[in-house]
């Protein structure tokens, strides 16, 4: 023995015998569970341009540091007790993390609450959403119930190689919302955090490649998919038949994305028109005022201290006795919009179609302009707007060339505030001095705003420049930003977007307030007075604040605007003819202030509803009843609207309507629809209670007519009657509602009644005829 060598030994690899011995067990190594939710932390930070500040992101860390800290505790443990550790661990940190933000313990499920909040901001708000304590506590408890999605992934499920989706799902959406895709250090540092994990959770290395390449695809698709199908491409009008607007709330390169419209190959018609005095029209969908960072995008504005649309406003900075009076009547024939087409300087707004509900849609700012917190504009939406508007033509020089500008000094009429005008005159640090120094010397000496505006205009519409569309991006200077202006005034090539922030920057450097303002050209008339508006009336022109007469819109860009040719024929620009009541004359007095004062009023917010779920002893025990509660959801969700309904109408309110909408539900759960209208029949085509009814006859059981039609008459008491809802018998149309829907279980099959009951149709978008939504006005839409 004493002369045989000992064998010599490989030292022990401490991690090789502790990974052995849990994959005996099943059970993850701590560096699985430790790296599993790291992806998804870093791909949070996707968020930033969501949610102002980064609180959210510190306190989403925390609270997945804890769920780590249990599952390294209970790794050990048979996966089924895993589970209900993560799960219960989620709850209880969401709570905490509630009332760490002075939220109730269960705001984070409550539609009333937190979550309910959070949604109203995300419906109301464009991005960046302002970081109030409901909001971060969503965001919070979202990050880590994805978090939670990857731990039990990779070290419940044992299939790490799928624990990067939470992380790509994360990465996306804000790429979608934003038009931005993330960026590459984010995505890459997303990437190898999610390597790293498959690397010590997937060997031998036979199979960790694979599933490299896997993740790899999955990440290739996070960076690609909101650049190659933003969500407003155009390609989705030929699905839809509708037309995208080229601007949405937060999303920057609103000018980049009209130009990419106006060169689209197809022309579709987005709506028609008829003013009042039969001349044409600018239609505006929103101003773009803030320039500081270099790139044009309109003012923030909260929508929830907004007054929604179906009340009445004052137009800030129009003159009324400068402007010509914009009232018009559109109709949406193909636009699908959150922003509302109206013209300049609108006051009031009508809707004469009962699929445009106003209370979901909310004066912006001080801009005259309207966006929807809810529904885009919807085809056949018919809507009367009241207004008036200022452009610069040949009676508004007579006017400045007397003196009378100046000496009006704004009175008669709401000048916008230091703040806003100080806002319309900001711009970038590092402008290129080309541009002012143009400016000033195409203004020439005059003092005088309105006359150095008029000379800018007339310089961009002189024979120096050129109109053209293509010239911009076969050059690379497309877009808005201050370098494409600078580029512009030394190739004098391009299209509207160029000519309008070439102006409006070029007036801000001579100390003019100023703001683009995006919309539609005139459109083409029409035989019978219409005027039709195409995507190739896409325009974008400057507004220019002048002392005394307001914002007053300019038309730099040239006669041959081939963006505003729908046929052979030029689209008519408007040329306002002299108001009825202009300002005086020098040697008259100055025209009286106006007293007139709006009191803005708060409107309430639309409300959510929602339910909430609860978790079982064990994970299969959980997983059984996650599967039943999806299965009853639907059932439930009908039931309680229907309770809320037959609640609403025993209280009074709005009986009429609620239980209008509660039969049609029922209707359409046991499979009948209204059918086609009559060719020809404007009635039967309206949808009206009274217009679907007529449709429904044909179809519908004899015994269920009866009761239809006293709720029916019931609703045409409620809206034309003196006495309103007073009028209307609640409890007489709760029993007609119950015997409607008696009568048609009677006419059904078994298995008919069952699915009316479990899964009602009437929950599915297929039923919007029903005219079926949240609201808060009494106006059915």
């Amino acid at each position: 023995m004493s002369g045989t060598a000992a064998p010599s030994r490989r030292p022990v690899d401490v991690r090789e015998v502790l990974d052995r011995d849990d994959d005996t067990r099943d059970t993850p190594s701590t560096w699985v569970v430790a790296l599993a939710p790291v992806p998804v932390l870093v791909a949070a930070l996707a968020i930033r341009p969501l949610v102002q500040g980064t609180a959210w992101w510190v306190s989403g860390v925390v609270v997945v540091a804890v769920l780590v800290a249990v599952m390294l505790a209970v790794r050990r443990r048979p996966p089924g007790i895993r589970f209900v550790a993560l799960v219960a661990t989620l709850v209880l940190c969401s709570c905490a993390a509630a009332l760490v933000n002075d939220v109730q313990p269960l705001g984070w499920l409550d539609a009333d609450g937190a979550l309910g909040e959070t949604l109203a901001a995300i419906r109301l708000n464009p991005a960046p959403l302002p970081q109030t304590d409901a909001i971060r506590l969503v965001v919070t408890v979202s990050i880590a119930w994805v978090a939670g999605v990857s731990l039990f992934l990779a070290a419940i499920a044992r299939i790490p190689s799928l624990a990067a989706a939470p992380a790509l799902v994360i990465l996306i959406v804000p790429g979608i919302i934003t038009g931005q895709p993330a960026g590459t250090a984010l995505v890459v540092t997303t990437a190898v955090a999610f390597l790293a994990l498959l690397w010590l959770s997937v060997r031998p290395v036979q199979r960790a490649v694979p599933a490299a390449v896997v993740g790899a695809i999955g990440l290739v698709v996070a960076i690609g998919l909101p650049a190659i199908v933003p969500l407003n491409a155009s390609w989705l009008s030929g699905v839809t038949g509708a037309v995208q607007s080229p601007i949405q709330p937060g999303r920057p390169g609103t000018l980049l994305e009209l130009g990419n419209d106006l060169r689209q190959p197809s022309e579709l018609e987005v709506l028609r028109y008829r003013s009042s005095d039969g001349q044409p029209e600018y239609l505006k969908l929103a101003d773009l005022d803030e320039f500081g960072t270099g790139d044009w995008v309109p003012t923030v504005t909260n929508a929830a201290d907004a007054d929604t649309a179906d009340q009445q406003q004052w137009a800030e900075g129009v003159n009324p006795r400068l402007a010509t009076r914009g009232d018009v009547t559109v109709r949406i024939t193909g636009l699908s919009s959150t922003y509302l087409p109206v013209p300049s300087g609108a006051v009031s707004i009508d809707s004469r179609s009962t699929n445009l509900d106003l209370s979901q849609w909310r004066w912006m700012g001080a801009s005259s302009t309207v966006r929807s917190t809810g529904p885009a504009t919807p085809r056949g939406a018919t809507y009367e707007v009241y207004g008036a508007s200022t452009f610069a033509n040949a009676y508004l020089d007579a006017v400045a060339a007397s003196g009378a500008l100046s000496r009006a000094d704004g009175r008669g009429f709401r000048e916008p505030s230091g703040d806003q005008l100080q806002t319309d005159l900001t711009l970038p640090d590092d402008l290129p001095g080309n541009i002012s120094s143009t400016a000033e010397r195409v203004a020439g000496a005059s003092s005088d705003d309105y006359a150095r505006a008029r000379a800018l205009e007339q310089w961009f519409r002189s024979d120096l420049f050129t109109y053209s569309e293509t010239a911009p991006v076969e050059q690379g200077y497309d877009g808005d930003s201050m370098d494409v202006v600078s580029t512009f005034l030394r190739v004098r090539e391009g299209y509207c977007v160029h000519f309008s922030s070439a102006m409006a920057v070029m007036a801000r450097t001579l100390g003019i307030p100023s703001r683009i303002a995006v919309g539609y050209r005139a459109g083409s008339a029409q035989p019978d007075g219409e005027y039709a508006v195409s995507n190739r009336q896409l325009h974008s022109w400057p507004e220019l604040y002048i002392q005394g007469a307001g914002w007053v819109a300019f038309e730099p860009t040239p006669d041959s605007d081939a963006a505003a040719q729908p046929s052979t024929e030029p689209t008519a620009t408007p040329t306002p003819a002299t108001p009825e009541s202009p300002l005086p004359a020098p040697e008259q007095s100055a025209p009286a202030e106006s007293s007139a004062t709006p009191t803005p009023s708060a409107s309430a917010l639309p409300g959510a509803s929602g339910a909430a779920g609860g978790s079982g002893p064990a994970g299969l025990l959980f997983g059984a009843a996650l599967v039943l509660a999806l299965l009853v959801a639907p059932g439930l969700v009908r039931a309680l609207r229907r309770r809320s309904r037959l609640s609403a109408v025993a209280a009074g309110r709005s009986p009429a309507v609620n239980a209008w909408r509660e039969a049609l539900d029922d209707v359409a759960d046991h499979g009948y629809a209204p059918g086609l209208a009559p060719p020809g029949d404007a009635a039967a085509a309206a949808r009206t209670a009274r217009a679907v009814l007529g449709r429904l006859r044909p179809v519908l059981p004899a015994s269920v007519i009866p009761h239809l039609d006293a709720v029916v008459d019931a609703v045409d008491r409620e809206r034309f009657a003196g006495a309103g809802v007073a009028s209307v018998d609640g409890d007489a149309l709760v029993r007609h509602v119950q015997q409607a829907r008696d009568a048609l279980d009677a006419a059904a099959s078994g298995g008919r009644v069952v699915r009316s009951r479990l899964l009602p149709p009437s929950l599915l978008p297929s039923s919007a005829w029903s005219h079926e939504g949240r609201r808060r006005s009494r106006r059915p839409a």
